[in-house]
């Protein structure tokens, strides 16, 4: 391969972050949203999900939920809009092409994912003391591996037949279901809950950001193949069509 269809993926990957970071309703609702309730628990002296002392231990579930807005939201519903936009049906239709456009795609809301962490980092970082390069480090890769696991159920998403309008409910409903089931099972002993938080991502997100990368090593493998599954799935039924049309 020529170093130009090298560089396609990059470029393309440029393309998509120039047209993300236009979008500031995304921005808000993905990062000042958090952010704002974040400091709205911390004013009212609320435990912050489990209520320790240390920075990680009062912002874990925030990290874990801006990953998954950014899996869902980003790379997967931006795919679902390609589709039913008809950019997919025009310009993505050869395997070289599929190989192009997801992994610009991906490239593009990896760099994106990293940029939304680090907001969120410095503006909620100061409430705990000045700004440590080397925790930021730690922070940003644990939340990568976060957006990682958050992008196997997103990519496959993208697989199911709905519109736009439909991604965006079911993405929504997905999001909250995620958050809202891992904070219920927070250190419950109901046999149930144990099984539905062994399969939430978001509670694993949450585990990934709190205990670390080396500690949750057997998660990382898991999360990287079923990624490559994912994306071998993805180049081989990616739907090109959108929704609507006959052909």
């Amino acid at each position: 391969m020529t170093p130009y269809a090298l560089s396609k993926p990059v470029l393309l990957a440029l393309l998509f972050i120039k047209e993300q970071l236009k979008e500031p309703v995304a921005l808000f609702w993905t990062v000042i949203s958090p952010v704002v309730t974040y400091y709205l628990i911390a004013y009212t002296r609320a435990p912050v999900m489990g209520g320790a002392g240390d920075y990680l231990s009062n912002t874990s579930w925030f990290y874990a939920f801006v990953a998954s807005s950014v899996a869902l939201f980003g790379l997967a519903f931006y795919i679902v809009g390609r589709r039913e936009s008809g950019f997919l049906r025009s310009f993505v239709y050869t395997g070289r092409t599929k190989v192009i456009f997801l992994a610009g795609q991906f490239l593009a809301y990896s760099i994106v994912s990293i940029l939304y962490c680090s907001v969120f980092y410095l503006l909620t970082r100061y409430s705990f003391g000045a700004v440590d390069i080397a925790e930021y480090l730690v922070v940003v890769g644990r939340f990568y591996v976060c957006f990682l696991l958050f992008s196997i159920p997103s990519l496959l998403l993208t697989l199911v037949p709905v519109g736009f309008q439909n991604a965006s409910t079911v993405f929504s409903m997905l999001s909250l279901g995620m958050l809202a089931l891992g904070i219920v099972s927070i250190g419950s002993l109901n046999s149930t809950l144990a099984l539905v938080r062994f399969f939430n991502p978001m509670w694993w997100a949450n585990r990934v950001m709190l205990v670390g990368v080396t500690e949750c090593g057997w998660v990382v493998v898991v999360v990287v193949v079923c990624l490559v599954l994912s994306w071998g799935l993805m180049f081989r039924f990616l739907l090109i069509n959108p929704v609507w049309s006959r052909y």
